[in-house]
């Protein structure tokens, strides 16, 4: 695995879609469909494929995408930090992270459902938070 340098917003999961608790997640898009997928070994399902486009294509997180092709992204959410993974080296950590699942409870939970204008609001404080962090580097 290959720790990326980009600067997280402390958000990011819940704003590509994620719903759940687990430490660690799997995201990766697919061009064929143009969808976002998840999966934290125990769920998977479809993202938010509009948020993960406008932060892919965001200045600051591009170039490090544009040399991973093919592979997959695993956030390290007790870290906060991302990863490029293939696919077998995600499925470990994911079995790792499974094995962890003691500490969720001090993790985030999920929001539920949220109507479409919150969802709006979200991806709008996701654009400026982007915006105003072109310049700053991953810690």
């Amino acid at each position: 695995m290959t720790k990326l340098e980009i600067l997280l917003h402390p958000k990011l999961e819940k704003i590509l879609g994620y719903p759940g608790l687990a430490p660690r997640v799997v995201f990766y898009f697919d061009p064929g469909s143009e969808a976002l997928m998840y999966d934290d070994g125990h769920t998977s399902g479809s993202g938010n494929s509009w948020a993960y486009l406008i932060w892919a294509s965001h200045p600051s997180v591009k170039p490090h995408l544009l040399r991973l092709e093919g592979s997959l992204l695993l956030l390290d959410r007790r870290e906060r930090k991302l990863y490029a993974a293939t696919r077998d080296e995600a499925l470990a950590a994911l079995r790792e992270g499974s094995a962890a699942r003691h500490g969720l409870e001090r993790l985030p939970a999920g929001d539920g459902g949220r109507s479409w204008n919150e969802a709006q609001q979200m991806l709008a404080d996701f654009v400026s938070w982007l915006g105003s962090n072109v310049t700053r580097k991953a810690a």
